[in-house]
């Protein structure tokens, strides 16, 4: 009977999206926001890349549904593989960050890739004038979600006999609608085998497997690392300086924000005195690189290390070494899609998010080889279950924040237990292999 309501209300949700649509578009001047973003759905009615493959009477073999840059990065293997196989592919995404991206990727792959910006909006069960509809739009047979966006109209494709996969699943915060959507899918591959056997217990009628396709993602670009700073001229001097330093006496602090910086609070005099002597280095690279916000980190450290000198590489700012040693400091880096390659340059690393909604990516320095510390928002991560069950060891819940410093310095120096890494990288292209196979026959 609960599977019956909710077949009725995931229907009934999608249908009614029509006329509120409507009365989103009427009203979009009187918002910003909403007028931006009916603006970003417009451009699949004018771009090449935007037009359906069903125009062409051609059918995709999957369509992926993913929503930002995270959900993007842990399926960009499969999608990679396939593009390499010759499949076609679709592509739903709803947030504009990752736009850029996709485009790029169906302008590459002409033949193979179609994108469509998800239309919350502007969303209509038939597609007409401006109102658009994935249901007219998506071709492929299989959908593949990521994570935890279950969109009712997405869902909905259940009802047209689709078939539904569900990658980088977690089972984290229950609820009577995530359950009633999880039951929907063919397969589920759980971000871990914790979150794995959460679903062998209660979904038992589905196939599931453990697999986080980040993994093969990241130790591909740590295969790649030193092309890819070579490239970036700004960081040359920068990188030589930094071989010269010893493992434990450097620092990274990845994807941070201003509140991450609570961690240097309590014990500030005895960072400054090691950063102003030069006995530790510390790299900072924020997560927003815009002026605003690290102007806000600059701020705070001033506040709690008076006087420090911050330098910052950017585009329009090298790397000067001779004033650093000369007048040691924060080294902040304005640079984007190197900080996966510059973990691998240090051994201990700390990755901010965890004192706003949730921390950022702990897998990337992990496999770099570095021990990792966070802040405590860890709710959302399933890789930080996944450290946790490969190398409790490697990775550190900050719960209290004086214990920061001592932390650093008694683990900054630990040599990585670099047989989880390898067993990690022998293990990912079998069992993807294994998942690509149950993908095709489920």
């Amino acid at each position: 009977m609960s599977r019956i309501i909710f077949f009725f209300l995931l229907f009934l949700a999608a249908l009614i999206r029509g006329p509120i649509s409507v009365l989103l578009i009427i009203l979009k001047n009187l918002s910003r926001p909403l007028k931006v973003r009916i603006d970003f759905e417009r451009k699949n009615l004018i771009q090449d890349e935007c037009r359906s493959f069903k125009r062409e009477d051609i059918v995709a073999d999957y369509c992926f549904e993913v929503s930002s840059e995270g959900e993007l990065e842990q399926v960009r293997p499969l999608i990679e593989h396939y593009l390499e196989s010759k499949k076609r592919i679709e592509i739903l995404f709803s947030s504009p960050s990752v736009e850029a991206k996709c485009l790029k990727w169906a302008v590459e792959f002409s033949d193979q890739m179609r994108i469509m910006r998800l239309p919350i909006a502007s969303f209509a069960p038939v597609s007409f004038l401006i109102f658009q509809s994935p249901w007219d739009w998506v071709s492929a047979q299989t959908i593949i979600f990521c994570r935890y966006d279950f969109y009712p109209e997405l869902l909905s494709f259940k009802f047209f006999g689709k078939k539904l996969i569900l990658l980088s699943a977690d089972g984290k915060n229950p609820s009577w609608f995530k359950n009633q959507s999880n039951s929907l899918f063919n397969f589920i591959v759980a971000a871990n085998e914790t979150e794995a056997r959460f679903f062998r217990e209660n979904f038992q009628g589905i196939k599931v497997s453990a697999f986080d396709f980040r993994v093969p993602r990241i130790f591909k670009r740590l295969e790649m690392s030193s092309q890819t700073l070579q490239v970036v001229p700004e960081l040359s001097t920068y990188l030589n300086y930094l071989a010269s330093i010893p493992p434990s006496q450097k620092l990274i602090l990845g994807s941070a924000w201003e509140s991450d910086l609570v961690i240097f609070k309590n014990d500030s005099d005895k960072w400054y005195k090691e950063l102003l002597a030069g006995t530790m280095h510390l790299l900072v690279v924020p997560h927003k690189l815009n002026n605003e916000s690290i102007s806000k980190l600059k701020e705070t450290f001033s506040s709690l290390m008076p006087n420090i000198p911050m330098y910052e590489i950017s585009k329009d700012n090298g790397f000067n070494a001779d004033q650093l040693n000369s007048r040691p400091g924060i080294v902040i880096l304005n640079l984007s899609g190197v900080l996966c390659e510059l973990y691998s340059k240090f051994s201990f690393a700390y990755v901010g998010g965890g004192y706003e909604r949730s921390i950022h990516s702990v897998l990337e320095p992990f496999l770099s080889g570095c021990q990792v510390a966070c802040g405590p928002k860890i709710s959302r991560s399933t890789e930080y279950d996944f450290i946790k069950e490969q190398a409790p060891g490697e990775i550190h819940l900050l719960k209290n924040l004086e214990s920061f410093y001592n932390l650093v310095k008694l683990n900054a120096s630990k040599t990585p237990d670099i047989s989880v890494r390898t067993n990690l990288s022998k293990a990912a292209d079998t069992i993807m292999e294994s998942i690509i196979k149950e993908i095709e026959t489920c």
